[in-house]
């Protein structure tokens, strides 16, 4: 209910990392990141606790605005001063019905950032039970649901068959024309339904399913360059360069921090 302070009981918790299609849910410690802009849209919360939000994050002490959840835009530089309670970060791509669904339910909106979901309290309840040791798969589409994103699965049999192909052959060419011929359809017709299907267009989701190939091959324990290229990558400099500007952060500097890394099976 608007107007009430919400307190959500959580346990210290190491950082996981849930790859979710073409989503990713950090949920841990803060990173403490100066001023960053990332190229993926990403919903921040706190979950035991308000967050601030940088009213301008340019200034070397700015002043900051207290809140529980915010949306802010890709490429947008923002600054967060997290509490001493766990926060989740919700990664979507600007692209995606996601980020417009995201954007229709935030009570206070804005260009540079959008502060209160509407479904703040349950959303917030989730990550609680996620936190605390919550099967990912009994809480991913209770997630989907209260935050009303678009196209969390494919109904499509044929889509779900591509997305597959997608993730488990990341390294391979799996471009449009082969794999709309595979199906039987040409490639515009598989543009268009891939995007009706999953919400976001094919070379964007290629490009989340090579990241999370990457990422959880170094949390194996492969080196960087190994998982780049395993991946698709063109090179470990490519990934690096790719992930730094979708997430804000190295791939390294996320395997350092010894994440356990949380898929969903191929085609969810």
């Amino acid at each position: 209910m608007r107007g009430l302070a919400v307190v959500v009981s959580v346990e210290p918790v190491a950082g996981r990392l849930f790859f979710w299609g073409a989503r990713a849910l950090y949920l841990g410690p803060s990173f403490g990141l100066a001023a960053h802009r990332n190229a993926a849209a990403v919903l921040c919360a706190g979950l035991g606790g308000a967050f601030g939000l940088a009213r301008d994050p340019r200034l070397a002490e700015p002043d900051f605005i207290t809140c529980r959840t915010a949306l802010i835009p890709a490429n947008t530089l923002h600054r967060i001063r997290p509490g001493a309670a766990p926060m989740a970060f919700l990664y979507v791509d600007p692209q995606s019905a996601d980020y417009r669904c995201l954007f229709a339910g935030m009570r206070q909106q804005g260009a540079a950032d959008s502060r209160d979901h509407g479904d703040e309290a349950a959303y917030l309840a989730i990550l609680a039970r996620l936190s605390r040791g919550a099967a990912w798969p009994d809480v991913r589409d209770e997630i989907a649901a209260v935050l009303g994103l678009a196209g969390a699965r494919s109904g499509d049999e044929r889509i779900r068959g591509v997305i597959r192909r997608l993730v488990g052959d990341p390294e391979g060419v799996n471009d449009l024309a082969g794999l709309a011929a595979g199906i039987g359809l040409s490639p515009s017709r598989l543009q268009h339904l891939f995007k009706d299907e999953t919400g976001l267009a094919f070379r964007r989701y290629k490009l989340w399913t090579r990241m999370g190939a990457a990422i959880r091959a170094m949390a194996r324990g492969q080196a960087l360059t190994e998982a780049a290229l395993g991946a698709g990558f063109a090179s470990s400099a490519h990934f690096s360069s790719a992930f730094r500007a979708m997430f804000g952060l190295t791939p390294s500097a996320f395997a350092k921090a010894g994440l356990t890394i949380v898929e969903a099976p191929a085609g969810q």
